[in-house]
């Protein structure tokens, strides 16, 4: 898979994806909320196949929640000497059981709860999700207390400075080596 990779803000994208969604969300009765710290949330990215990241994980706890809420929430975390973003979207669906949580990920595999609601799909989702997320470095995973509790989806990448901020430390470097 070919990536066009340039500098984008995670929290923009994320933002248009849920507002994309909304009227749906509306449709089912749903609520949906999305939340966080003032941006930009910069990352190293090719938009195009991590929109459709996003575009899958939000659009599956929509499906997967029959009733109730789903909340879209985007920080910074800082892990050792990296700046992370972390994307989560909790919802209050179907849930899965701790042995499909392992799987899920992988082709073919469908949540636990999906024909009780009538979901149809293929399994390759969350599949497809992972493998754009790791080749940009990141990570992607699923959290669940069981059926009926719903379910988090999580996804970390680096933090990113902008293009103009990595240009003036550079020019600093280069000014510093000199001396």
């Amino acid at each position: 898979m070919k990536y066009e990779m340039s500098i984008i803000d995670m929290g923009k994208m994320v933002e248009s994806v849920v507002n994309e969604l909304k009227p749906n969300v509306m449709r089912r009765g749903l609520t949906m909320t999305f939340s966080g710290a003032e941006g930009p949330y910069n990352i190293l990215a090719d938009s195009g196949k991590l929109n459709q990241v996003f575009l899958n994980v939000i659009d599956n706890a929509v499906k997967y929640t029959p009733k109730g809420s789903i909340a879209i929430k985007i920080e910074r975390r800082q892990e050792g000497d990296k700046k992370m973003i972390r994307f989560s979207s909790k919802d209050t669906g179907v849930g899965m059981d701790q042995a499909t949580l392992p799987k899920l990920f992988e082709k073919f595999v469908r949540a636990s709860g999906a024909g009780e609601i009538n979901i149809t799909g293929t399994g390759l989702g969350l599949y497809v999700a992972k493998q754009i997320v790791e080749a940009h470095g990141g990570k992607i995973w699923a959290e669940s207390e069981g059926k009926g509790q719903g379910s988090t989806f999580i996804m970390e990448m680096t933090e990113t400075k902008p293009l103009a901020e990595q240009k003036k430390e550079a020019e600093v470097k280069t000014f510093a080596g000199e001396l």
